[in-house]
């Protein structure tokens, strides 16, 4: 039988989030960092027109390896301590066992972080 309310459960969930802050609190400095020593080159509106995927190769000149090597560590470690959160919540809001939260919340993680991945494959 089911327990727990959807209120406690969203309530419990939203320490999960606790985590993001501690993520960007790092990864905001740093970009700040990188964006401060980027040097923009000059691009007119007629080199926009005939090759649009020039404005993509700028932005990807201008984000250096190591940056973006570093934001993906700091960025699955995050997400693995939100999972960690999320799973506690859901067992105690719901009163269930572990592995069942555990997996109740792995499922919109993995959607996430499947959408992370397609967002920097696509980058590339």
């Amino acid at each position: 039988m089911e327990k727990g309310s959807f209120r406690r459960t969203f309530e419990f969930a939203g320490y999960g989030f606790l985590p993001s802050l501690v993520g960007s609190a790092i990864t905001v400095p740093m970009s700040l960092h990188y964006i401060s020593q980027a040097e923009i080159p000059k691009i007119s509106f007629a080199q926009l027109q005939q090759n649009p995927d020039v404005m993509k190769e700028v932005m990807l000149s201008l984000i250096p390896k190591d940056f973006v090597h570093s934001n993906l560590i700091i960025n699955i470690a995050v997400t693995i301590w939100s999972l960690t959160i999320w799973s506690f919540a859901i067992k105690h809001a719901r009163e269930i066992e572990l592995r069942k939260a555990f997996i109740c919340a792995l499922i919109p993680t993995l959607i996430f972080g499947a959408y992370q991945i397609w967002s920097i494959l696509k980058m590339s």
